[in-house]
């Protein structure tokens, strides 16, 4: 067989953006040595063979000519299950899967961001810190693609927000894209006014952005100091109120969770003023929530609301799935401090709203 070792590594060097120099760094060698294998004056020992296709991310044969179909269709399929395996909550199977195919696929960016990823959402990710900072950096420095250097940037803000150290993780995030650079918004704007694909944009903007705004709005009620129960309960209420302006159809998708934990926490303040009848509308409310988005995590919704008519949003890409559903969380959380009442224990419309949505709770949805 006809050789093209020197060959294929200039190409996949070139393609991937780096020198000779970081080559010969990554392997141990001297950058004379990699220039010689790229003029087809020698090979690489057979002890750089197996390293050289792991840091380039492709199998042996490729490297010595032979195509990567079989690696993609190898790594697709593995980014295909974790997405699955996200999306209904099995966090236990989607670690195990990413760390297999990291052992794997050691140098390819979709893999690495992933697994770091694993190692972020892990039970304590300070003590992965030195890792999850190397894999970061090497991914930032080498890979061209926009996305997964993102991704890392991203992971060394939550790692730097977790150890406490803010100023550096506000430092890395300033390198990542302000909110109007985003495809989302870059998007409004490109076609004729009154184009169908115009409002399309539009719609999928507000839709995208609109979790992130009536969540934090949910948090500023709930946790920032010096505010009265009149001032938060007044928040709160406003954060509905937004929500029922862009939303009139109860067509929420996605935001129906962090309404839920909007109208627990409306609940939780009525009843701590002893306004029951009022505590327990927003109670059956955040139930009505908990239900929604339980029925329609695995679909895709199109919208009816006026402003938003028409587009759509995929739950099976964006929902990350917990391990019981929406109404077996909140039937667990009523049972803990401090949405917790005793005196509602015996109260006939308290007990009603818990048997309507007891049915429907389930504690394993990844069986």
């Amino acid at each position: 067989m006809d050789l093209q070792i020197g060959k294929n590594i200039k190409t996949l060097r070139t393609r991937r953006g780096i020198t000779q120099e970081t080559l010969a760094v990554r392997l141990g060698v001297a950058p004379q040595s990699v220039s010689k294998w790229e003029r087809g004056e020698g090979y690489p020992d057979i002890t750089f063979l197996i390293p050289l296709a792991e840091y380039f991310g492709v199998p042996l044969d490729t490297l010595m000519g032979r195509n990567e179909e079989e690696r993609e269709r190898k790594i697709a399929d593995i980014l295909r299950q974790y997405e699955h395996f996200r999306h209904i909550g099995n966090h236990d199977a989607k670690i195990a899967l990413i760390r297999q195919a990291y052992a794997e696929f050691p140098f390819d960016f979709r893999i690495v961001v992933k697994y770091v990823e694993s190692l972020i959402c892990s039970d304590n990710m300070v003590s992965h810190r030195e890792e999850i900072e190397q894999l970061c950096t090497y991914v930032m420095d080498e890979c061209t693609a926009d996305e997964p250097r993102w991704d890392a940037i991203t992971s060394l803000v939550s790692l730097y927000g977790e150890c406490g150290e803010y100023d550096l993780a506000a430092q890395y995030a300033n390198r990542l894209p302000t909110l109007f650079a985003s495809r989302e918004f870059s998007m409004t704007g490109i076609y004729p006014t009154g184009d169908e694909r115009d409002f399309a944009a539009m719609a999928h903007f507000i839709d995208t952005v609109m979790e992130r705004l009536l969540w934090e709005m949910h948090c500023i009620a709930v946790q920032r100091q010096g505010l009265s129960d009149a001032e938060r309960i007044d928040i709160l209420k406003r954060t509905l109120a937004v929500a029922d302006a862009v939303f009139p159809d109860f067509d929420c998708d996605v935001c129906h969770s962090g309404l839920g934990d909007t109208c627990l926490a409306l609940f939780r303040l009525y009843s701590e003023r002893g306004e029951d009848g009022t505590a327990l509308d927003y109670l059956e409310r955040a139930f009505r929530h908990d239900r929604a988005i339980d029925e329609i995590e695995n679909e895709e919704i199109v919208h009816t609301s006026p402003l938003l008519r028409g587009s759509s949003y995929d739950m099976r890409k964006i929902w990350d799935g917990c391990k019981c559903n929406s109404v077996w969380y909140r039937l667990d959380r009523l049972n803990r401090p401090p949405f917790r009442f005793e005196r509602y224990e015996n109260d006939p419309r308290y007990r009603e709203i818990l048997e309507k949505y007891r049915p429907y709770a389930v504690e394993d949805t990844t069986k």
